[in-house]
């Protein structure tokens, strides 16, 4: 796996653009905000690790259940869309006391077969 030697979300979420995703985090519970959170750290390292990828969406629990320990979520069934392809995804998000982000590693798989995308809630389109 690829380990990231910088992190993104703070940044990301920092940028004046993203005040609905931040006002948006805040009332989420606490396991789904740990989620998003790594979701959107995810989209920001594939794309810092190969700027082909563009992605726009992150679903965690595509392929298999995730698991979600006291400070790390573990997706080793996820999948990203990227320029409207499903491709798969594992990734290791480890978040510190203060709800940021503290360490992340990631793998990119194969195109996920447009066959496929219904059976795993794939959307074509957001």
């Amino acid at each position: 796996m690829i380990t990231a030697r910088t992190l993104h979300s703070e940044s990301v979420l920092a940028h004046p653009r993203s005040r609905g995703t931040r006002e948006a985090l805040k009332t989420l519970e606490a396991s789904e905000r740990v989620e998003q959170l790594c979701n959107l750290e995810a989209m920001s390292q594939i794309h810092a690790w190969k700027a082909d990828f563009e992605p726009d969406r992150v679903v965690a629990f595509a392929m298999a259940g995730t698991k979600l320990t006291k400070a790390v979520l573990e997706a080793e069934g996820a999948a990203f869309r990227s320029r409207k392809q499903w491709y798969g995804l594992r990734f290791r998000c480890e978040m510190a006391a203060n709800g940021k982000v503290a360490g992340f590693q990631f793998r990119v798989g194969e195109a996920i077969p447009r066959s496929e995308w219904a059976a795993h809630d794939l959307p074509p389109e957001h």
